[in-house]
């Protein structure tokens, strides 16, 4: 494959991986000008048609997902006996890796990555798929920080077909859900399980569950408890272990039960590192208790009873006050004789009522099941592809379809978007609607070589297009014309990509480069603009749960772009977290865009 070029732009260049059923290659991409990886199948498994649905699966799953803490998809396709993915490249270390170089990973460390596993996680859950291969190796930690969530090689799509333990990688073992190890059915709380596991080899540098082959790691899964993480880390805190135990349990009603649930756990442990959640901790592993010593019973000998003296006079006395006592105790006998038998027959005529309506809904369950006949299940289609619902036979036989398209962002060409109506039972011959993704929507750029900056920015504003300036010096172009676009115009692109605007200068003289200045405070970040000969610059404030406060969040002009000292830039400087302002009361609703305090805990992107 080296030097074979895929798609008529796709140099292959090298190898930069192989799994199971499939090779990484590092390739460079001529039309985007960019190092981008591809994810071959494996010549061996083309004529396997498991493994090509399983590959075709992973297309789809990914295809559906675009997200900041998700390797990004740029292209998927099938050429000739060739099956391959197109995604970004990516510069970096797995997290398996660094967590091996780095043994325990400091607590608020741990926070940063799991925050964005999780994110990454509840967008793909949204979006009905579940990855069922959570581990540290299938996530990537690049330079700055980031994590990149990647391989749904296994991924569960909402109605694709089900994939069995026996499919899964064997190195996944340490950290597949009970479920999973017995084979049965899976969704988001096993991705919930993965990621807890993932935790407690973080925050202790070990795994919960070891063994000498993978079948006696699974049955760990199944029938045994960890250890509590405090036992091996005693640094790890209280609401740590708590969350940790808690997305671990074995039965998946008592797990958390959607990323989004333990995302604002963790977000309330990061801004409280002492807090100690109300709900009960998970079984945990403990040394057996030694059996208490009972004491054996001593026998003694029965002691014969002394009965004690009775007057004569106090027995003839007795002897009336007994039979009075029996005559009252008659009366109230043959009383309660008679409640007794108003309260059966009561109690009769109320059992016959019911049986009666029993048989009543006996036979209007009867007439319903028989009705029922009549009705054909009718599926969720979202997600699939359109075309192979309709030609299917087991729902072309039964429903008319029609289709309508519209633009998606999210979900590649061709899937379905939506139905109408929804799933449930229908007469046959019904008809349904599928809403299909016509992808994403693109437009041709526009040719504004020539123009002045002002007006081309403006068109692509107009096409629905992104820019960078980039300041070129030229001879030849009248200084604040544009040279030339990348790319270049005509092309078609999706709509809100990024046009390089190469723009003439001649002199240099009022000409500078902005400073980078997000993770600065404010008062170095003034000093940096007026070192920089920008001293027109204004700063905003805003609340911010992720930047301290007093720090640049953003800046209205990138870095490293060549401006006029005359530009005015625009910095953002954060308050803090919007649940600290409330505390110290010194919030104020004008500074937030949200002053709902709900979507501080929606810990949303």
């Amino acid at each position: 494959m080296i030097n074979a070029v895929l798609g008529g732009r796709y140099r292959i260049l090298e190898t930069v991986g192989v799994g199971g059923m499939s090779v990484v290659f590092k390739a460079f991409d001529s039309v985007e000008n960019r190092y981008v990886a591809i994810k071959v199948l494996k010549s061996e498994f083309l004529s396997d048609e498991r493994f090509r649905r399983r590959f075709l699966n992973e297309s789809r799953a990914i295809a559906m997902l675009s997200h900041p803490n998700i390797v990004d998809v740029y292209d998927v396709n099938f050429e000739g006996d060739i099956q391959y993915i197109v995604m970004e490249f990516i510069e970096g270390r797995t997290l398996k890796e660094y967590m091996d170089f780095t043994g325990i990973i400091p607590e608020n460390e741990t926070i940063g990555y799991i925050k964005q596993t999780l994110r990454a996680l509840r967008h793909a859950h949204e979006r009905g798929i579940v990855h069922r291969d959570i581990k540290p190796q299938n996530i990537m930690l690049l330079d700055d920080g980031t994590i990149k969530v990647m391989d749904f090689g296994i991924a569960h799509v909402s109605n694709f077909e089900t994939i069995t333990m026996t499919d899964t990688a064997i190195g996944s073992v340490h950290y597949i859900s009970p479920e999973q190890a017995k084979g049965q059915q899976t969704d988001e709380k096993s991705d919930i399980y993965s990621t807890g596991v993932m935790l407690y080899e973080m925050v202790t540098g070990q795994l919960p569950f070891t063994g000498e082959t993978p079948v006696s790691v699974a049955l760990k899964q199944v029938q045994s408890n960890p250890r509590r993480p405090s036992e091996l880390n005693p640094k790890v805190s209280r609401g740590m272990e708590q969350i940790i135990l808690k997305a671990m349990r074995k039965d998946p009603d008592e797990r958390y039960q959607h990323a989004k649930e333990m995302l604002i756990d963790i977000k309330i442990l990061e801004d409280n590192k002492d807090w100690v959640f109300d709900y009960p901790d998970g079984p945990v592993e403990t040394a057996p208790e030694q059996p208490k010593e009972t004491e054996t019973p001593v026998e003694t000998d029965p002691q014969p009873e002394v009965e004690k003296p009775v007057k004569e006079k106090e027995k003839e006395q007795t002897a009336p006050a007994k039979k009075k006592k029996k005559k009252k105790q008659s009366a109230k006998a043959r009383k309660w004789r008679h409640i007794r038998n108003v309260f059966l027959s009561v109690t009769a005529g109320i059992f016959l009522a019911v049986v009666c309506v029993l048989i009543g809904l006996g036979a209007m369950f009867t007439v319903v099941d028989q009705l029922n006949d009549d009705l054909i299940e009718l599926p969720s289609f979202v997600g699939q592809v359109a075309s192979e619902i309709e030609a299917d036979p087991r729902y072309n036989s039964y429903f008319e379809f029609s289709r309508e398209t519209r633009y998606d962002d999210t979900i590649g060409a061709g899937l379905i978007v939506e139905q109408t109506p929804e799933p449930g039972n229908y007469s046959k011959g019904t008809t349904v609607k599928l809403i299909v993704s016509n992808g994403k929507r693109t437009v041709s750029i526009p040719d504004v070589k020539g123009w002045d900056e002002a007006q081309a920015i403006v068109k692509l504003k107009q096409s629905d297009l992104l820019y960078e300036t980039i300041q070129t010096q030229s001879e030849t172009v009248a200084e604040g014309k544009v040279i030339r676009t990348e790319p270049a115009p005509k092309t078609t692109v999706p709509v809100g990509t990024t046009i390089k605007l190469y723009v003439s200068f001649t002199s240099e003289a009022t000409r500078v480069r902005v400073p980078g200045l997000i993770g600065y405070k404010e008062d170095l970040a003034r000093q940096m603009l007026q070192n920089a000969q920008l001293y027109y610059f204004s700063i905003k404030y805003q609340y911010d749960d992720f930047v301290e406060a007093g720090y640049v969040i953003s800046q209205s002009i990138d870095k490293e772009t060549i401006v006029d000292v005359s530009e005015e830039i625009i910095v953002n400087v954060s308050l803090g977290s919007v649940a600290d302002a409330i505390a110290n009361g010194t919030y104020k609703p004008e500074y937030n865009e949200s002053s709902a305090l709900d979507e501080y805990y929606d810990t949303g992107e």
